[in-house]
């Protein structure tokens, strides 16, 4: 798909979206509004958490048609870019999913999985309707996924059997 020079430069410009019905959430999560401060500093970083949560739940949503969109090179500032390119890695379990012609259908895979966590958090946070900044309901839920990658980790024998659970 990504085959002349300037289709290689024009990746930057290709939007990772999640769905307008989130934006709540988004908002919640990623504003400093009413004096309470930000638990997520940028849209990205919370699209990349939620991402792992639904990739740790196993579970991938498609998006609806009404989407907001961050183009891609705004995750390469930072690198985090990376984590849309290993979620397609763990997903297809084959590295074609790394080639330029392969790039869309590696974000389809990272915004899928980022859907599905959007709905896994707000159900969170809806469980837990007292903690109106989200945060101890998402450093309880973080913990209790480290707790159980702990255990999962004392079960195996040597650390070649391990695949990462995110």
């Amino acid at each position: 798909m990504l085959n002349t020079k300037t289709d290689r430069q024009m990746w930057q410009k290709i939007g990772v979206k999640r769905d307008r019905c989130h934006e709540p959430l988004v908002e919640k999560l990623c504003s400093d509004k009413d004096g309470n401060k930000a638990i997520f500093r940028y849209f990205k970083d919370l699209m990349i958490f939620a991402s792992m949560v639904g990739y740790s739940r196993g579970t991938r949503t498609e998006l609806k048609s009404d989407t907001i969109s961050i183009i891609l090179e705004t995750y390469a500032t930072d690198e985090k870019d990376a984590f849309i390119y290993l979620l397609a890695l763990m997903t297809e379990k084959n590295g074609a999913c790394l080639k330029d012609e392969n790039l869309y259908s590696s974000i389809q895979i990272f915004e899928e999985y980022c859907n599905a966590g959007l709905y896994e958090i707000q159900l969170w946070l809806d469980e837990e309707p007292g903690d109106y900044t989200g945060i101890d309901t998402l450093a309880k839920k973080v913990y209790d996924q480290v707790i159980d990658n702990e255990k999962s980790l004392l079960a195996y024998d040597s650390p070649e059997e391990v695949d990462p659970d995110f």
